[in-house]
């Protein structure tokens, strides 16, 4: 593990002050984009990376140093994310029963998709958009394997140690993603 996360860790248990903000400023980025990267939304990253580092802070008597920091950073994100979709399945439930209790149409869910602009969805997207489009379209752990490798730049051997599946598991959901990131963005839409 890295010298200065321990130092950093250390620091926040001991009650340092602005030694909290300095492990959020050193790893923001990297948990903001890979919850972009999970879910394309960039609010719900916002709101699933205030959610790590709030559970990070409050937790962070339970991080042990078996493992780097990130690969910590990394679960607790993976879970945030996995939490605001059951919580965004309970919402959405929530919110077709209430659909079907009125025939008013003002007291019905109200969905951000009604606001679209129609015309954007005309304009050409970009190859950056449409990777990420794709990425809709891969599993939860295609995606993982994908991002760690693509956006993070991990070796095979050291996402497999962070997920947690053999070398040749990785290689194949790895192979598997880039082939429908491939045809997506040829074109193909393959999912």
């Amino acid at each position: 593990m890295d010298r200065a996360d321990l130092e950093i860790i250390m620091d926040i248990k001991s009650g340092k002050k602005g030694a909290a903000d300095e492990l959020i400023i050193r790893y923001q980025k990297r948990v903001y984009n890979m919850a972009f990267g999970l879910t394309a939304d960039y609010n719900k990253a916002w709101d699933i990376s205030q959610e790590v580092f709030i559970k990070v802070i409050r937790n962070i008597g339970s991080f042990r140093g078996d493992s780097s920091f990130w690969t910590y950073l990394y679960r607790i994100t993976m879970n945030a994310f996995y939490d605001n979709g059951r919580k965004q399945k309970v919402q959405s439930r929530f919110r077709n029963m209430t659909d079907m209790e009125s025939d008013d149409p003002d007291d019905r869910g109200f969905d951000i998709k009604d606001c679209v602009n129609i015309e954007e969805d005309y304009e050409k997207k970009s190859l950056k958009e449409n990777i990420t489009d794709a990425m809709q379209g891969l599993t939860d752990i295609q995606r993982q394997v994908f991002m760690l490798k693509n956006l993070e730049g991990y070796k095979i051997r050291e996402i497999s140690g962070i997920i947690g599946i053999s070398e040749g598991t990785v290689k194949s959901h790895l192979n598997r993603a880039m082939e429908k990131i491939k045809n997506a963005t040829e074109g193909g839409n393959q999912k």
